[in-house]
């Protein structure tokens, strides 16, 4: 049994994480579950997967996945983990996990980031788990209702072993730009209501005064 990832488009802000599992057995009343540890400068967005789960597996996901925030705003700085428990067991099984890239903090002197991310790792959930009983932080609360379960690992897969990504990082330069560009255009706009609104009310002055002097004659 053995377990390969790679990443694909790692320079852009929609990578995928490709996995390759080859199977020489099945485990009986136990479930194929793939494990991805993500650190907060990426994450995965539960809809998309759940509308995925006939290529990729149910989908459960743990942690911050916030499909908004930049990375300096997210709440949980641990990242998310991201549960594939699989339903067609055909080997070799072949999955594209969709991650996104948080925006990063600007920097002066650098156009890219280097984010590392942990390799996932597979293995067999035994027992009424709905989620292997991994030694996570994420999971600890989870896994106190699942102690009758266990969890076993393909063995091939290296803890070490890592992925790597080039996240796009905004310019200090440009960020301060882009605040005076945007001041600018909210003190135009406001100004641009205000002359309508007030072009607006003269109009509505004339029209009744022109009403009343109808009337008087």
């Amino acid at each position: 049994m053995a377990i390969h990832s790679h990443l694909s488009f790692a320079s852009s802000l929609h990578p995928k994480i490709d996995t390759r599992i080859e199977l020489d057995g099945i485990h009986d009343n136990c479930f194929l579950d793939i494990v991805y540890e993500l650190p907060a400068s990426v994450f995965v967005d539960p809809y998309q997967l759940r509308d995925m789960e006939s290529r990729i597996g149910k989908a459960e996901v743990f942690g911050e996945h916030d499909l908004e925030l930049p990375l300096e705003k997210v709440k949980e700085p641990r990242g998310s983990i991201v549960l594939l428990r699989q339903t067609n067991l055909t080997s070799p099984i072949h999955i594209q996990l969709p991650i996104h890239t948080r925006y990063q903090k600007p920097a002066s002197h650098q156009q890219y980031q280097a984010v590392t991310i942990k390799v996932p790792y597979a293995g067999w959930t035994c027992g009424a788990s709905s989620w292997p009983p991994i030694d996570h932080e994420l999971l600890i609360p989870y896994n106190r209702h699942h102690t009758n379960s266990r969890f076993i690992p393909i063995s091939n897969t290296d803890s070490k072993e890592q992925l790597e990504l080039l996240v796009p990082v905004g310019s200090t330069q440009d960020r301060q730009l882009v605040t005076l560009g945007t001041f600018c255009i909210v003190i135009l706009c406001s100004a641009w209501i205000a002359r309508s609104i007030l072009v607006s009310v003269k109009r509505r002055k004339r029209t009744e005064a022109k009403g009343k002097r109808r009337k008087s004659d």
